[in-house]
């Protein structure tokens, strides 16, 4: 072994230990917490009844001082325990002490604060009576079990909702516990998010603590008695593990609310929506500054978020935001989404806006009636609207222009000069077989260069259907490739490119034409409607053939003309 390498192991176990020693350290210096429970409260002279004190440390078994507990309270020899466990890496240790007592005498008593290490506990007040039989009697009468319901408010207008938070603590063991709604002439109690459970210590008893959260919604002008939560269940005696066990029911009520419920004024116009509080915000996408004019382009989606949040109201008075756009642009609507957050009911929508036509497009803005509950006064929230200047893409289509057609030049032949005289016979001057040569050969030669014409014709058109056939198999590509992924904003703005390239042959059918058309708005409205679903594309996939036969023949006839005998 190199020094070098004998140096790292040395500078690596170092760093464990310290490593070590920093976490001993940190675990000792947090404060342990210490604490005092016990099994009753009330209780009868000489009725035995449990203390336990436990802190969250390991600490000397000896720390725990009972003499203080002398002159009220007799108790016997504590059972110790202690232990220590590591979850996730982080260890916690445990000391508990166990104590039978038993008051000596009648009386209201403490049991005082003990002092373990750097912790102290809290003091526990005992009631003891004259017998157990009277404590068992008090102790059922006793808030072993409590409910409490806590509204936010108390006076509000028809259509406005209140927080009604119920807060139960438990302190026996229950079985078959249940809980049922406040209620009340006029109000429509809503439940709000899950239960909350966690426990607490009070005057030394443990107690279970259930939360629930009510939307209280009122329907009806008045003053409405709103009738407390019930909770009810049944608490069991004794030990299910040893012996037999008792079940004795229970039923406690949270106290009666009055509330106040305004009517709405008879002079509001609109909507109503009672509220202290409404909130209406807005973000577009791409980025836009909705103070200027924004350019857009033909085919280009534009999608415009909302988010309306509105303090004490339930999900079902929510607003439908619904809007008229030009009938330059296509809108869809998503369905809108609902959340709850501190008393606010929020509803997210996002609409896409797809421009049609150039030119410019105003986009209109939003506005909401509310009446103010905290100013009682009439108000509106609004969000500004957009301003497009809607341009033609100049990517959305390719137009291929076919090259230039080359005609063969005709040839230039000059006759040689023929130095033979033509024959004299009879005094009539004959011309001979040259006559005859010449237009069996100007003849061949016509149909020759009519032939070669029309075969460069062939030829040409050939290249031209081959650029536009690679042109139409990108977009087509790209068309299916959208509907593959069940993108509707691609699906439509490759349907329009490649509309524009097949305008000539959907013209010979006007109606596959329509269907076409109608199919891809199937397509956005069971996208972005209200009832959003999933789409079928095999009706527009067979539309898509139909074109594609259409141009197949198309072709074939274009590429067969040139050999056409007329």
């Amino acid at each position: 072994m190199n020094r070098l390498s004998f140096g790292k192991r040395i500078a690596s176990s170092w760093l464990y230990i310290a490593l070590i020693l920093s976490a001993l350290v940190s675990t000792q210096a947090m404060a342990a917490q210490a604490e005092a429970t016990v099994s009753k409260n009330v209780v009868g002279v000489n009725e035995v009844f449990q203390l336990t004190v436990s802190v969250d440390d390991s600490v000397n078994t000896n720390s725990l001082d009972l003499t203080p507990l002398s002159p009220d309270f007799a108790y016997g020899r504590p059972s110790i325990s202690s232990g220590t466990s590591m979850i996730n890496g982080v260890i916690s240790r445990n000391t508990s002490w166990t104590v039978a007592l038993a008051a000596t005498k009648v009386g209201t008593f403490t049991i005082p604060a003990f002092q373990i290490g750097s912790s102290k506990t809290d003091p526990i007040t005992i009631t003891v009576l004259k017998s157990a039989k009277q404590s068992q009697s008090a102790q059922a009468n006793q808030s072993s079990i409590s409910i409490e319901g806590i509204n936010d408010k108390s006076t509000i207008y028809v259509g406005e909702s209140i927080n009604y938070r119920v807060r139960i603590l438990i302190g026996e063991q229950m079985d078959q516990a249940s809980l049922a709604p406040p209620y009340g002439d006029g109000l429509t109690a809503t439940q709000v998010g899950q239960d909350a459970q966690n426990e607490v210590v009070q005057n030394g008893r443990r107690y279970i603590v259930i939360t629930r959260n009510y939307q209280i919604t009122a329907d009806k002008p008045g003053n409405i008695t709103l009738h407390g939560a019930k909770f009810s269940g049944s608490v069991i005696k004794g030990s299910r593990g040893f012996g037999s066990t008792l079940t004795m029911p229970v039923d406690k009520t949270a106290k009666n609310i009055e509330l106040t419920v305004k009517a709405k004024p008879a002079n509001y116009q609109g909507l109503w929506l009672p509220t202290p509080d409404l909130q209406l915000q807005q973000t577009w996408q791409p980025t836009f500054n909705a103070n200027t004019e924004v350019n857009a382009k033909v085919g280009e989606p534009i999608t415009r978020t909302l988010t309306l949040r509105i303090k004490n109201i339930a999900q079902s008075s929510m607003p439908n935001i619904s809007l008229t756009y030009p009938n330059t642009v296509r809108s869809y609507n998503e369905k809108p989404e609902y959340s709850e957050s501190n008393g606010y009911t929020i509803m997210t929508l996002k609409q896409v806006i797809i421009p049609r036509e150039t030119g410019k497009v105003v986009l209109p803005e939003i506005a909401i009636n509310w009446w103010n509950t905290q100013t009682e006064k009439e108000q509106v929230t609004k969000v500004t609207g957009l301003t497009l200047n809607v341009t033609a893409d100049p990517n959305a289509s390719a137009t291929i222009v076919p090259p230039a057609l080359t005609t063969p030049e005709a040839a230039q032949t000059s006759p040689k000069a023929d130095n033979h005289l033509p024959a004299i016979q009879n005094g009539v001057m004959h011309s001979g077989y040259w006559p005859w040569a010449t237009a069996v050969f100007a003849l061949l030669w016509l149909i020759t260069l009519t032939l070669l014409i029309k075969a460069r014709k062939a030829q040409s058109n050939t290249n031209t259907m081959s650029i536009q056939t690679t042109v139409n198999t990108d977009i087509d590509k790209a068309l299916q490739q959208a509907l593959a992924e069940r993108d509707a904003i691609k699906v439509q703005t490759y349907f329009k490119q490649w509309k524009r390239q097949q305008q000539a042959k959907l013209a010979t059918n006007p109606e596959l034409a329509s269907e076409l058309d109608n199919a891809v708005a199937e397509i956005m409205a069971s996208t972005y409607s209200q009832n959003r679903q999933q789409w079928d594309d095999k009706r527009f996939q067979q539309l898509l053939k139909q074109v594609a036969q259409l141009k197949m023949t198309s072709s074939q006839h274009s590429a067969l003309s040139g050999l056409d005998p007329k």
